[in-house]
């Protein structure tokens, strides 16, 4: 009889473990039921006010769980009403607005019983269209606006820091240029990733498809060079369809490539290196084709205009030294390489003039007119440090 009450008492204990695990006790929260983590919502437009203008853009949700995704207007219209988790790939699409007053569209997401909203802007068809402001950093050229122009910048992953900026030629589905910075830090380590990719700044519509390179015998040219940018996350950036231009590859292979490797010496003994990178599309009149035919502009010519900061050099202008490179776009032999670097090379003014875009407009507020003025006229074939 005593055996049976001992076995009685044991299984009445192991019963009562059970329901205090299942009920979260024994760790401080004996008795009472687990906290289920507050839901996580938001929802963020990558640019909240547009031209009126048709157009279409990706945002940005956080979620912690499922969601459900509204637009207030019928003129703006979500590409997914529906997912789970976090997602910069939805995007939304919005038609013309063709009254003279602006308008404004409400999306709206919930989850788990909470929710988010994000409000568009829309321009109306008489009023100036939105301009592009710059962030002020040393790297960026002169911001474009207007009808054709996308100005768009990617951070480092996981770091609250610009890895580089762009100018997106929406006529011809290249970037104008492609600026950043750049020091051994900034290069990082790793190994070329080839994640060739849509740009998520943008929807699949506004850029080409490249996953099988140009059709037209044209190498996909990187305008960031991968090796710039060599942690994995921040190398797969490199490899946005955005990044590329249709390049000749005798072109590519040889001055190309060298004009990159100058770049990373030169940032390797810098504290900062700024770097604009750009193609020419003026007067051009060949077209390379995407994955799905549609027309890319071939460049006619190519540029790289750097900006050298060391703190407390006797080179250069308090600290800071420039010099720029201009190539036109057609074969180069390996054998002529080093000596046509040196053909091409030219003040960042001489390069100014040519292009008609202001490379540096920054310089002047960190360094003062007087260091500007002398650091983007100097003439760089007379500066040994360069060669």
């Amino acid at each position: 009889m005593k055996t049976t009450r001992y076995i009685l008492l044991a299984a009445s204990l192991a019963i009562v473990l059970l329901l205090e695990t299942a009920c979260g006790g024994g760790s401080g929260n004996k008795g009472s039921d687990p906290v289920a983590p507050e839901a996580v919502v938001s929802v963020t437009f990558k640019t909240p006010e547009v031209d009126a203008s048709k157009g279409s853009q990706f945002i940005n949700i956080s979620s912690s769980g499922s969601w459900i995704l509204s637009s207030s207007e019928s003129w703006m219209k979500v590409s997914q009403s529906n997912g789970n988790g976090n997602t910069s790939s939805v995007s939304v699409s919005y038609e013309e607005n063709t009254s003279s007053s602006s308008r404004t569209a409400v999306l709206t997401l919930s989850c788990a019983g909470k929710t988010a909203t994000a409000t568009l802007k829309q321009k109306g068809k008489d009023e100036a269209p939105v301009v592009a402001t710059s962030p002020g950093w040393l790297e960026l050229p002169e911001i474009q606006s207007g009808t054709g122009h996308k100005f768009v910048s990617h951070q480092f992953s996981g770091r609250n820091l610009r890895s580089f900026s762009y100018d997106w030629n929406v006529t011809d589905q290249v970037a104008n240029w492609v600026a950043y910075p750049l020091n051994n830090a900034l290069k990082g380590s790793g190994s070329r990733t080839d994640a060739w990719a849509y740009d998520p700044n943008l929807t699949t519509a506004e850029q080409p498809t490249l996953f099988s390179g140009y059709k037209g015998g044209y190498d996909r040219g990187h305008q960031l060079p991968s090796a710039d940018r060599l942690n994995s996350a921040d190398n797969q950036k490199t490899f946005y369809f955005t990044n590329m231009t249709p390049q000749m590859n005798s072109f590519n292979s040889n001055i190309w490539a060298s004009a990159e490797g100058k770049v990373r010496g030169w940032a390797s003994s810098s504290d900062t290196l700024y770097v604009v990178t750009g193609c020419v599309v003026k007067g051009s009149t060949k077209k390379a084709y995407d994955n799905n035919g549609k027309s890319v502009t071939v460049p006619v010519a190519y540029y790289k205009a750097v900006l050298r900061y060391v703190k407390g050099s006797t080179l250069g202008y308090s600290g800071y030294m420039g010099m720029a490179m201009y190539f036109e776009h057609r074969a180069y032999s390996e054998a002529t390489v080093t000596k046509t670097m040196t053909d091409v090379v030219m003040s960042i003014d001489k390069l100014e003039a040519k292009l008609g875009l202001d490379l540096f407009p920054n310089l002047v507020k960190v360094a003062g007119k007087s260091v500007s003025d002398q650091v983007e006229a100097e003439d760089p074939t007379k500066v040994s440090f360069w060669w």
